[in-house]
């Protein structure tokens, strides 16, 4: 591997980068420091040294003037001389030192640390620096004369001790002016100190946590990833020579279980055209072509049909992937009719070229088995259908039944009371008034069994209730009109909120159920208490009707009675209804205990 791309160099060369750019920062923002720090300073050995040159200038004023006091009283030459020397001198160094605090100040940017201020101080300065100035001149000129004449001395010496106040005063302005400039650029550095030191920091603190930080935890995660690589790299080395022990071990139980699946599998390895390259041992066996087989077609040598033939070479020469299955029946050389489910795979070899694995599987048994299951469901569907014609004819002979009765009763009940209201009216003679009036008594007593009849008869029948309201308020009116009725205890209770409405047919098949389920209560049970409760919920309608009658055995009911006379018929519709309308029909009744019958209808 090429040292510049290798592992270590990368993480040198990235650390130096890191670290260069870290101390170059740190670098430039110290020098950078020092630098403007070092200009504060030469600034502030400026300003002290014109401080020092202001006090002097003070000091050199007040010097002035008792030098010239003194001069004008002085009568020693020799003396004399001396002061006038240091006069000349003194007038010298203040002028010089006053014309440089002027080029001072003219140095000085306008605006710059109050300079215009300090310019204008020097303006009002400058009368009383001319005029002590020239009378110092003249004093001197007049002095260095043999005599001094104290008349013409006087006016000099009274203006420049009359300016010298002024002089002073203003100054001590500009002495103090130049000292609250340089205590300002203390604060000021102090200030930038400050803050480059904590610019410093702030950087010292960046670099800790985006630089040097992730450096260390990268550097300690690498050590670690190396430490584990290291220690999966001994693993590794340690479980090769059990792998190869392994692998050793599973090519031997490879080369058993692809003799063992040779000797047990129907395969064949086949070109795209279906020519066959290689048969299993079995395959082999069953085709009776153990050897001899290149060249050949397997659907040739399978013996199929034209039909199947042309769907097995299909399916192998259009299959580009995937896995494709079908049956296929044929007859084998010893003339045993089989049934092979037959997947094809397409396998890709390294040359590029591509294979079919033809894989069959022997489902004779299972075709067997289906064809038997098909023949039973045969048998069963024609069971069935014989049971439906049975309860077909038996409802067709339970309708019969039903009309028989109806004009049974009609006969029996309302056809004699209509003859014999009939005989009865045209027996009455008017002449007879107490003959006529018993008849006419007996004719209303007739007249209302006739209608009670009649109303028996019709509410038998589909009550326009039920098509109106609903089953609950039909099952209401039938409870009412049955007590009234029989002189029975028939209670009806409606535990539902809602009042649900359904299909007529399926209101008609529960009204019929119900109303079979109470006649029978009455006829049968001998029961003086019959109770019918109706409750829903947002999946199921329940109607129950409990009695107080004597029960009976369910074991002793036949499931499918063979005619009236056996009993029975009446459960029987019940439950064909209930079967029709797919509900469900419970019945629990105990000899002596009474009877409940539940149905369910599924919303």
């Amino acid at each position: 591997m090429n040292k510049l791309t290798s592992l270590d160099h990368q993480t040198f060369n990235r650390l130096s980068k890191i670290y260069i750019i870290a101390l170059g920062a740190i670098a430039v923002f110290t020098i950078g420091a020092q630098f403007f720090i070092q200009q504060y300073l030469s600034s502030q050995i400026d300003d002290s040294k014109i401080i020092n040159i202001s006090g002097r200038q003070r000091m050199l004023s007040q010097k002035l003037s008792k030098e010239i006091l003194l001069l004008s009283y002085i009568k020693n030459d020799k003396s004399k001389k001396r002061y006038l020397s240091e006069l000349e001198t003194t007038i010298d160094l203040w002028k010089t030192s006053h014309e440089r605090l002027k080029r001072y100040n003219d140095s000085i940017p306008k605006g710059k640390n109050d300079s215009t201020e300090i310019k204008r101080m020097f303006l009002v300065l400058q009368p009383y620096f001319e005029t002590i100035y020239e009378n110092s001149l003249q004093i001197l000129s007049i002095a260095k004369k043999d005599s001094i004449n104290p008349e013409v001395l006087q006016p000099h010496l009274e203006s420049v001790i009359f300016n010298e106040p002024f002089f002073l005063k203003q100054m001590d302005a500009i002495v103090f002016r130049y000292e609250k400039d340089a205590q300002e650029k203390i604060s000021r550095l102090k200030k930038i100190e400050y803050i480059l030191f904590c610019l410093i920091i702030l950087i010292l603190i960046f670099e800790f946590v985006l630089l040097f930080r992730p450096v260390a935890l990268s550097i300690k995660k690498n050590i670690s990833d190396l430490l584990s690589s290291q220690k999966e790299a001994t693993d590794m080395a340690s479980n090769a020579e059990k792998l190869r022990k392994i692998q050793n071990k599973n090519v031997q139980e490879l080369l058993s279980l692809t003799k063992a699946l040779d000797q047990t599998l129907l395969y064949a390895r086949v070109n795209e055209l279906g020519m066959v390259k290689s048969l299993g041992e079995r395959f082999g066996k069953v085709l009776d072509m153990n050897q001899g087989y290149d060249s050949k077609n397997l659907a040739e040598l399978m013996n199929l049909s034209e039909l199947q033939t042309n769907r097995l070479l299909r399916l192998i020469s259009q299959n580009k992937g995937g896995v494709f299955n079908e049956e296929f029946e044929f007859t084998s050389n010893d003339g045993k009719k089989m049934w092979l489910d037959i997947s094809i795979l397409n396998v890709f070899k390294e040359s590029g070229n591509s294979e079919r694995l033809v894989l069959c599987s022997d489902i004779s048994k299972r075709k067997e088995a289906q064809q038997e299951i098909e023949r039973l469901n045969d048998l069963e569907y024609q069971q069935k259908e014989e049971i439906q014609k049975s309860n077909a004819s038996m409802i067709v002979e339970a309708q019969e039944e039903e009309r028989k009765r109806i004009a049974k009763e009609i006969h029996d009940s309302i056809g004699q009371m209509l003859t014999a209201l009939k005989f009865n009216i045209e027996s009455i003679n008017t002449d007879n008034i107490e003959k006529t009036n018993q008849k006419i008594e007996g004719l209303k007593k007739l007249s209302k069994d006739l209608i009670l009849g009649i109303r028996t008869a019709t509410f038998n029948l589909t009550p326009p209730e039920l098509k109106d309201y609903g089953i609950s308020i039909a099952l209401q009116k039938m409870a009412k009109e049955l007590s009234k009725l029989t002189g029975k205890n028939i209670v009806f209770e409606n535990k539902s909120d809602t009042e649900p409405r359904f299909d007529s047919l399926v209101e008609t098949n529960l009204y019929r159920v119900t109303q079979e389920a109470v006649n029978n209560a009455i006829k049968y049970a001998t029961s003086d208490y019959i109770l019918i409760s109706i409750n829903s919920s947002e999946s199921i309608l329940s109607i129950t009707i409990d009695d107080n009658g004597q029960g009976f055995d369910l074991d002793n009911i036949p499931t499918k009675p063979k005619n009236n006379a056996e009993g029975g018929m009446g459960l029987f519709f019940m439950k064909e209804r209930m079967n029709y309308i797919n509900g469900r029909i419970f019945i629990s009744s105990t000899p002596g205990k009474g009877t409940r019958i539940t149905l369910n209808y599924t919303i």
